[in-house]
């Protein structure tokens, strides 16, 4: 861990050689390497393989020309694509496997008809402050005011996708209520009709934007990786794709994007930005397609002077790698130990149960669990505590998911039913007494209204006393790493003084900035809606529009 944390300072001020310009291959930036005062590299730490430029390669099968070349056909490519298609630009997309890829459950929005029809409002200054404040003040805000800004013109573009294809759409209503983690309505869920002619299972968005993109002219090429980019000057012009046939160099005269995805599928990257999550979470990673996030865009970027914001990179790690139900309720680590205060964001659950032993915690509660539910939603709430319903729908709902999610978890090995507390302990593998002593403490302290060991909201304090008894199995599980490159407000990558590469972009995961320390779960979905928002922004900036 050592090399690890001291290449973070080193990272942010140190620049990658510059590439001389050989044939049609990679151009060099002028950008000249910085000198960091770090131990660990002057006592010869060689830096990570990835970090060396590859030769410039020249031996190129095949060039093709284009006005617009889109690295990537994920839900931020693929939004690019379709944006500039409909405008009239000239779009290729190149993409690493045999398909576009989508994931997730649905998108976040600041503002959409759908939220007008239901007089949903975002209080935008308090969802603008909470993220800055989970970001540490590390994040761009203007970026995120851009965001904020054009959702609603993004999202409604879309919605009449969806309808177009006969999706339903749902805006939800499990958000948190608190005060302190706060959050925001605002999440759509686009529910593909049976029979229909989508394939996705999920979040359907990717899906809908590839099929309008190439309807309005763009072109998908499958199974091309990209290696490297192409540059004239300081200017990158282009991309250089692997194939069966051998390497395609596609020239684009306005742009090239990367919409490559994040790090999470490269462990030894992992280890270097983002060493939280490479522990637990990132063996549990639960991204799909499997293995192909390996931050191709990153090291490209990288490769030709772009920068890299601050490290560590903040990772999208939620308490899902188990059971996705825990609600407020007493949390024990494997030793039958009580070790946080259970009324935390998704985030902040995840980091805490990291930290213990195997990665892993068991949210525990007795017989009233749907009554002492139902009471505390008012005041909190949100993912994992909340079931999937509809915004406006009764509380006392929320329960009935649960209720039939809860014996497939038991059949599944991941969660316990028992009649007594020292029955539960065995099932969890714990020490009785130890167990026993952590729920009599903790039910004195519902009785007394205090929580003295974590402040935990007396709201919450319910106690654990009438059987059956439940133990859930929760751990955290890596989705992303939300962390890239710099760029400007016009998604231009920039190099490390500051300015921008001229004719490199950067969407999704591929781009930093937005997000920093940590994953702001306040305004839920923002990562997909970013996305669409931002692709959607680039797309017809840069076909003209």
């Amino acid at each position: 861990m050592k090399n690890e944390i001291s290449r973070r300072s080193f990272l942010t001020g140190a620049t990658v050689a510059g590439i001389a310009a050989a044939g049609a291959g990679l151009a060099g930036c002028s950008n000249q390497p910085q000198t960091v005062a770090d131990p660990d590299v002057a006592a010869g730490f060689a830096g990570y393989a990835w970090e060396t430029p590859p030769e410039p390669i020249t031996d190129i099968a095949e060039f093709v020309d284009t006005d617009i070349l889109v690295v990537g056909a994920g839900l931020s490519g693929c939004a690019c694509a379709c944006a500039a298609a409909e405008n009239g630009g000239r779009v290729t997309v190149v993409e690493k496997t045999s398909s576009w890829n989508g994931r997730g459950g649905g998108f976040g929005a600041i503002k959409s008809r759908y939220m007008d029809e239901q007089n949903i409002v975002v209080d935008k200054v308090n969802a603008k402050q909470h993220w800055i404040a989970q970001c540490a003040s590390r994040a761009n805000e203007k970026l995120i005011s851009k965001f904020f800004n054009d959702s609603e013109e993004a999202s409604n573009w879309l919605l009449d996708k969806a309808e177009k294809r006969g999706c339903f759409v749902m805006v939800g209503a499990f958000y948190s209520h608190d005060d302190v983690y706060a959050e925001q309505p605002g999440y759509h869920m686009v529910m593909v009709p049976e029979g229909g002619e989508l394939t996705s299972t999920g979040f359907a968005g990717a899906e809908l934007l590839y099929l309008d993109a190439v309807e309005a002219g763009a072109e998908f090429v499958f199974d091309s990786p990209a290696v490297q980019l192409v540059t004239s000057g300081s200017r990158v012009t282009g991309c250089i794709c692997e194939t069966a046939e051998g390497y395609v160099q596609y020239n684009a005269s306005k742009g090239v994007v990367l919409c490559t995805g994040d790090i999470g599928g490269d462990l030894e990257m992992c280890k270097a930005y983002a060493p939280i999550c490479v522990e637990y979470g990132q063996p549990r990673s639960q991204y799909t397609p499997v293995g192909v996030n390996t931050g191709d865009g990153h090291k490209m970027g990288m490769w030709v002077g772009a920068q890299l914001q601050d490290l560590p990179l903040p990772t999208m790690m939620h308490p899902q790698a188990f059971c996705w139900f825990h609600g407020p309720f007493l949390f024990v680590n494997d030793n039958g130990e009580r070790f946080m205060c259970e009324d935390t964001w998704v985030q902040g659950k995840s980091l805490a149960i990291n930290r213990q032993p195997n990665g892993e915690a068991w949210s525990v509660f007795d017989a009233n669990w749907k009554t002492d539910l139902v009471n505390g939603l008012p005041y909190g709430g949100g993912m994992f505590w909340d079931s999937f319903r509809a915004y406006g729908s009764p509380l006392e709902e929320a329960p009935a998911y649960f209720e039939t999610q809860i014996p497939l978890y038991i059949e599944q090995g991941i969660a316990y039913q028992a009649d007594t507390i020292d029955e539960l302990a065995e099932q969890i593998g714990c020490d009785a007494s130890t167990l026993n002593a952590t729920v009599e403490r903790y039910n004195g302290m519902c009785e007394a209204g205090e929580d003295t060991d974590f402040y935990k909201k007396p709201v919450f304090l319910t106690p654990v006393k009438e059987g059956p008894f439940y133990a859930l199995k929760v751990g955290p599980a890596l989705l992303t790493v939300t962390g890239g490159l710099r760029v400007n407000e016009q998604f231009e990558c920039l190099d490390l003084d500051g300015y921008p590469i001229g004719g490199l972009y950067a969407l999704g995961n591929v781009m930093g900035d937005v997000t920093a320390v940590d994953y702001p779960i306040n305004v839920a979905g923002n990562s997909h809606g970013r996305c669409i928002t931002f692709g959607y922004d680039l797309g017809r900036d840069l076909a003209g529009a």
